[in-house]
């Protein structure tokens, strides 16, 4: 299975899914399977928005 498109939201292409999942929405993406000569389409969406606060790491020298 191949990808062949990748679209933002507002992209041509996308309108009836960004009027569906309006924010959350990430990206659209086009995807081919040769053997089964079918096409379908996938949605990236938001599901939660977290607070993150990263480790800050620490470098340790050994002697």
């Amino acid at each position: 299975m191949r990808t062949r498109l990748h679209l933002k939201p507002g992209q041509r292409g996308t309108k009836r899914l960004s009027e569906k999942y309006g924010e959350q929405l990430v990206c659209v993406r086009y995807r081919y399977d040769d053997a089964t000569k079918k096409r379908y389409k996938t949605v990236e969406l938001i599901v939660d928005i977290a607070e993150w606060n990263p480790r800050v790491k620490t470098c340790t020298k050994s002697s």
